[in-house]
């Protein structure tokens, strides 16, 4: 049975992105038989490293500081791999996953030994062990990765058998009107831990599905600023850490509105959907439906073909699935007019939007 350890070094251990691709792909090594147990650093007491070099001179391969680590240098010595996965912070891991890697310095023989053209520290101990890197950011680039990948990948005395990373992570992830989309993400994360179990190593075809971007980078800024917005203005009462449980601003929610398109059910469909927003979060936005394309602008539009009269808290509640549109709809919550055919196939047209 192959033993797998990941190390998860984000500060919102149980509900960051990272979690959710991570045990996405521990289930699916799971599903070939593996063994896998997650340590969540955060709850762990590890002392940073103070370069004493006791685990290298007077006790070799021990730490000076009885705390956690001990423990898990020896969960790090029985498994067959273990994977890293840390959220980007600052181009890099987060302090719990770094300070975890320096004090892994035991495992490691202090003479340098030449590799190639290259000069390292050895293994102390025997293994045939593999890593992998799970990681997830909020900036749309996969260059954001670079300087991360490039820590792991220079750790030659551990083979790196896959690197998941995505981008755009926040928006991709979290927003409840992306999860239809990034259903192929977790699917490839899933399929990687098949890989890794089954093969020895993650696709690189995998690999580019998970970092496959569900939008261009201008659309996740754009999104990323409208939810900012929303929180400095405080229309979301959300703390940053656990945005995603649900849409609490209607500009964003109309803006991902649009982004859940569908053109292969639209068709050559040309329309404008008006909407005059009421309530607490007051404004007028509209929708524009042309070339197989949507796109979401503040303001009125000239000659609508839909216009819905909503308080932001009704339209809110369909966002978030809490109310049904079609219900809402025939106990007056909110109002249309012009086009109601359109009206009719809107969840034909905006699939998760109902």
């Amino acid at each position: 049975m192959i033993k797998i350890l990941a190390v998860q070094g984000s500060p919102r251990p149980k509900s960051s992105n990272t979690e959710v691709l991570l045990q996405e792909f521990l289930n699916g090594a799971r599903s070939r038989g593996a063994e896998a147990e997650t340590v969540y650093l955060k709850e762990k007491n590890i002392h940073p490293c103070i370069g004493c070099y006791t685990c290298w001179t007077k006790t070799p391969g021990i730490c000076a500081f009885k705390d956690d680590m001990p423990g898990l240098l020896e969960k790090i010595r029985a498994c067959d791999i273990i994977v890293y996965a840390t959220p980007l912070y600052n181009y890099s891991m987060t302090a719990y996953l770094k300070t975890f890697q320096e004090r892994s310095l035991p495992l490691l023989d202090p003479h340098l030994v030449k590799e190639g053209k290259v000069y390292h520290h050895p293994q102390r101990y025997s293994n045939n062990r593999k890593k992998v890197l799970v990681s997830t950011c909020g900036f749309p680039e996969i260059s954001h990765f670079d300087a991360l990948r490039l820590i792991f990948r220079k750790e030659s005395a551990v083979p790196l058998i896959g690197e998941l990373l995505v981008p755009a992570a926040e928006m991709s992830l979290k927003q409840e009107f992306m999860k239809q989309k990034a259903r192929a993400i977790l699917e490839a994360a899933y399929r990687a831990g098949i890989e890794v179990v089954r093969d020895g190593k993650v696709s690189p075809e995998t690999e580019a599905k998970v970092q496959e971007p569900l939008m261009t980078p201008d659309e996740v800024a754009e999104g990323a600023n409208i939810w900012w917005d929303g929180m400095l203005q405080g229309i979301s009462r959300e703390k940053a850490s656990e945005a995603g449980k649900s849409v609490e601003n209607i500009r964003l929610a109309l803006w991902g509105m649009s982004k859940m398109f569908n053109p292969q059910a639209a068709g050559d469909l040309k329309a404008t959907i008006q909407f005059e927003v009421t309530g607490k979060q007051p404004g007028g936005w509209f929708l524009t439906i042309e070339e197989g394309k949507c796109i979401c602008r503040e303001g009125s539009a000239a000659s609508p073909t839909l216009t819905i009269k909503t308080p932001a808290e009704v339209w809110l509640a369909i966002a978030n699935k809490e109310l049904d549109v079609a219900k809402a709809f025939t106990e007056g919550q909110y109002g249309v007019s012009v086009d109601m055919g359109l009206m009719v196939k809107i969840n034909k047209y905006f699939g998760s939007a109902e």
